[in-house]
This record gives C-alpha cells, structure tokens and sequence, in this order.
C-alpha cells in the first residue's frame, strides 16, 4: 500500500519550513522532531483532516527509518476476517485457496514504519492481536511454524482523543498505554490562528510542486479574509481549496470569488447552494455530532458506511 496521496511527494525538508511562527502549529512540528528521533510507537490523533497521515509520514521520512518502507492500513474500511492475513500473511497451504506464500503487512514493513489510520475502527479482538505483536516484537504467518523477528514502528492515528476512546471502551487500554509512548494531538485550523499563515504557504508551496506549476499569488486582504473561514475540513479542506487555485492561476493572483462562503452569508445565497455543497455541509455537522463515529453517522445519515466513506473522500472531508 502506497503512502496517502498527500505525503508522497513531500520531502522531509519542507517539514523545515513549516517550522516557522508561533502557537499550536510550532508545538506539534517540535514535537514531532522529538518522535521521529526517538524511533519509538506513537499515537497521532485530531479531528478528520487536521494532517495526521501527513505527520505520520513525515516522522517515517525524518527518521532513521526514511529509507524503508512506509505502509498505511486504513482500518475502517479492512473487513475483520481479512485483518489476519493480510496483517501476518500465511504459508502456501495455510487454508483453502492458499496457493502461495503471502507477505503480510507486517513483513512487508520490516525495516520501516507501519501506520494504523484509525486504529479504533478495529474490533477489540483484532486489536489484541495487533497488541501481541507490538510487545513481543515479533509473529508467526499463518499456517507457519517458525517466528519472524520485526524491526518495524508503529504509528496508530485516531479522530478520537485516546484516552476516551479507551473510556468508551473502542480503544485496548493495554494497546493505548503500548503505543502512546508519544501521543500528538494536532489543532483544528479554527483553534490555530497563529499557525494559519504557515499552513497556508505550506500547502501553496507543496500543491505547486505536485503540480509542477508556479505558486499562486495571495493579497494580504485575500489572506486575510481567508483566515476568518472556519475550515470544518481543517488542513485538508485548505489543501483542495489550493490545489484548485494552483491548476487554475499558476503564477497569477488568485480572485476574490476564489473566498469560500464565509458564515453568516445571507439566506438567498445558501438557498442557492448546489445540491453536493449542502450534502456536504450535513455530513459534517453529523460527523461532529457523533464525535466522529463513522457507523454511527452512517446509521443518521441513511446510507452504508462504505458510501460515507466515499463521500468523505469526494468532498475532501
């Protein structure tokens, strides 16, 4: 499994450049030196888009580790009958259809870093599984016979603050107290105006490299204005709303109706919303309202898990 789509083409020394300011934003990137120093497990958590995969792959890439590989499971959409072997993998012969040997994730991040995005999404038994490993340090395929030591770390990401995740009985408390040996909670855009200017140039700067194109241009008015958005999608949200300006106005200053709808916007302009803005509208103050909780949220919303996973991805939620 490839590194998200967001982290692959960013090289650890734009992490230097971010690194700038004050505030929460400052906090988090000297924090996040001291985890990827420490080479040890570590639990990543914050609100959906507020960067957690992107500073999981930036402790893998400013780590002694950045050579190896980097493997990201997303845990809410992997069925429970699956975690087992496509986590241990399995010996030709294991069960029925089990033609050939299979590396499972684990081995194939030996060397590296494995990130488990929204570990809680696992069920408590996969989780004591995954627990086993992370203390012993070492497993059996299935269908083996002989262990295979590890030398891999492991990074869980959570939406959900842990420690309530383990109070509402979703998280192991054995498997929270085993990776939180650091634990970094990352800001929504909305409690980190002093981190604002530099999360702005860092999406500019990366979205422009992605795209090979020259960097947009801001006014300070524009910026400004930009800055009183509450970004309920956090970074993420952001990082399209630039991505777009980039393809659009490389090179070129970037128009005032690129501003997205501020709040308080009269009632004939939100009356005249498109239909998938305001499904994306609902789906966020849903996912708030469930703390979160994809099944719970799929349950409000009338629809599959699977499809609001989708739609998260479609709206850059």
């Amino acid at each position: 499994m490839p590194p998200p789509e967001s982290a692959g083409v960013i090289p650890p020394e734009l992490a230097a450049e971010v690194h700038i300011g004050a505030g929460p934003l400052r906090t988090v990137f000297d924090t996040l030196r001291r985890i990827a120093a420490a080479d040890t497990t570590c639990l990543i958590w914050g609100e959906s888009g507020t960067g957690k995969n992107l500073f999981a792959y930036l402790a893998h890439r400013l780590s002694s580790r950045r050579d190896g590989p980097y493997i990201e499971i997303g845990c809410a959409s992997l069925p429970d009958p699956l975690i087992e072997t496509e986590l241990f993998g399995y010996v030709r012969g294991a069960f029925t259809g089990a033609a050939d040997d299979h590396d499972g994730w684990l081995l194939q991040a030996n060397s590296g870093t494995l990130v488990f995005d929204e570990l809680d999404s696992l069920s408590l038994a996969a989780q004591a599984k995954l627990l086993r490993v992370v203390e012993q340090g070492r497993f059996t395929p299935m269908g083996g016979r002989a262990e295979i030591v590890l030398d891999t770390r492991f990074i869980g990401l959570t939406q959900g603050e842990p420690g309530e995740l383990v109070r509402r009985g979703v998280l192991r408390q054995e498997l929270y107290y085993r990776l939180a040996l650091f634990a970094l909670g990352l800001p929504p855009l909305r409690d980190d105006p002093a981190g604002f200017p530099d999360w702005l140039a860092f999406c500019i700067r990366t979205e422009a490299r992605r795209a090979r194109a020259a960097e947009p241009e801001l006014a300070p008015d524009f910026v400004h204005q930009l800055a009183r958005h509450p970004f309920p999608g956090n970074v993420r949200e952001l990082q399209n709303l630039v991505r777009r300006w980039v393809l659009l106005y490389p090179g070129a200053a970037v128009p005032r109706s690129e501003l997205p709808a501020q709040p308080g916007a009269d009632a004939a302009a939100n009356r005249l919303r498109s239909l998938a803005e305001v499904e994306r509208d609902h789906i966020v103050r849903v996912l708030r309202a469930t703390g979160g909780r994809k099944g719970e949220a799929a349950r409000i919303l009338g629809i599959h898990r699977k499809t609001l996973l989708e739609k998260r991805r479609l709206y850059g939620l």
